[in-house]
């Protein structure tokens, strides 16, 4: 009996069998998690912004001022002034409100500024920070074109400098489809959207641009401006991978835009970006043949090192093991889009800049930290303007003060163009690494 009742196979595994299983299963998980967001990074995903439906619930006639009341929607709620658009026969129509005075479940008010048209009570109007249409639904005549790019012609407006006889007003754009011509011996500002963007988001901001100069800080900067798209952005050519570079190749169709505006009679060239478009100008620096007939950089909310950027979204959502886990994303993202890390890198490398550079930042940008932004630029305030805008999230300077911000591009364009021309960059850096596959 004693020899049937002993056990001489242990089915338990050993110590050392459960951690080699627990190892893997949390080695797994991690190559998991790291490659979904790894491909949230670099994979190109469609344009999807949401408009909630929103109504005008009262209109209150003050003392030299009109408050709207709105639906309270996670637009309407949303800090700074906003965008209002709708449709009517003869178009669509848009106004401009100011920040939020009041709100709550039953709706948001705020200051009434500027618009095109009448609203009505009952209105079904689309609220947003950026806002939509195109710029002739501004009042600024533009022409559509086509940028030859490395995969395909890349849509683009030409939106050349609107005159006093037809200034900026919102509506029906005035003075008929302009050409090619009337923007030849001007100054150019080329404007890139950000990561996920539109050329829509620079609808804000052109209308300084491109008004008329009046004198001082009242006019516009009578700049023509070039508003492009680049390979995998929304109705831009597809690479064969489909994935983002985060401005490592990217650069590339910014210097066909440049090559573009210097063939048709460009005098002098600035670069506007938005967010990775400013990364994709700082890269066109680094590496461009073009990049000594730029005169000055106009930076809003610029990624400047994404190693990090990865390590401070893994804190701000609280993953495990924060640190390790940015590492594995980082080294997944070379995997899956051979991405080139060291390429992107425009922190380490910002003694090396020439180009008089304007930027701007909000303090609580979530996206891009306003202290990786201010490293760079107090770094170099012997190039750099910088202007902090508090409050203010990503891409969202304008809204947080229009005017300030307006002011400030105003300042800056005028101050560099009125300075005499120099070579302001050391020309490509690596040029021999930056059209790999």
């Amino acid at each position: 009996m004693s020899l049937m009742s002993k056990n001489t196979h242990n089915p338990a595994l050993p110590l050392w069998g459960r951690v080699l299983i627990g190892a893997a299963l949390g080695v797994g998980a991690m190559l998991g998690v790291g490659w979904y967001f790894a491909d949230r990074l670099v994979h190109v995903r469609p344009v999807r912004r949401k408009a909630y439906p929103t109504r005008v619930l009262a209109l209150e006639e003050g003392h030299g001022h009109t408050h709207v009341t709105l639906t309270s929607t996670p637009s309407t709620r949303r800090p700074g002034s906003l965008i209002l658009e709708w449709q009517t026969p003869g178009g669509t129509r848009y106004a401009q409100l100011g920040p939020l005075l009041r709100g709550n479940s039953a709706g948001t008010v705020r200051e009434l500024r500027e618009t095109d048209a009448p609203l009505r009570l009952g209105q079904r109007v689309r609220a947003s920070t950026i806002g939509r249409g195109t710029p002739a639904q501004r009042g600024m005549p533009h022409l559509e074109l086509s940028i030859p790019g490395d995969h395909g012609p890349m849509p683009a407006w030409l939106v050349p400098p609107v005159t006093p006889a037809h200034p900026v007003r919102a509506g029906a754009a005035q003075g008929g489809t302009p050409t090619l011509a009337q923007a030849a011996g001007t100054d150019w500002v080329i404007v890139t959207h950000g990561y996920g963007g539109l050329r829509q988001d620079a609808l804000r901001i052109l209308p300084t641009l491109v008004g008329p100069q009046t004198g001082g800080l009242s006019g516009g900067l009578g700049l023509t401006a070039l508003v492009i798209t680049y390979r995998n952005a929304e109705g831009a050519p597809p690479t064969p991978e489909r994935k983002h570079r985060l401005s490592a190749e990217e650069w590339q169709d910014l210097e066909a835009a440049v090559q573009f505006a210097v063939e048709h009679g460009a005098r002098r060239i600035l670069l506007f970006g938005f967010s990775l478009g400013a990364g994709i100008s700082l890269a066109f620096l680094r590496y461009s043949r073009l990049a000594d007939r730029v005169t000055a950089l106009l930076l809003d909310s610029p990624p400047l090192e994404w190693r990090a950027l990865i390590t401070h979204h893994a804190l701000r959502y609280r993953v495990p093991i924060p640190f390790v886990l940015s590492r594995v994303v980082a080294w997944l993202t070379v995997v899956k889009s051979k991405q080139d890390f060291d390429a992107v890198d425009h922190l380490s490398v910002r003694d090396t800049f020439r180009t008089p550079m304007l930027v701007v930042h909000g303090s609580i940008d979530k996206t891009v930290p306003v202290a990786q932004v201010e490293s760079f630029v107090h770094a170099r305030p012997d190039i750099v303007e910088y202007h902090r805008f508090e409050g203010a999230q990503h891409e969202r300077a304008w809204n947080q003060d229009p005017a300030r911000y307006e002011a400030a591009v105003k300042t800056f364009v005028q101050r560099v163009l009125d300075t005499p021309q120099a070579t302001h960059t050391t020309g490509p850096q690596r040029p021999e690494e930056n059209h790999h596959a």
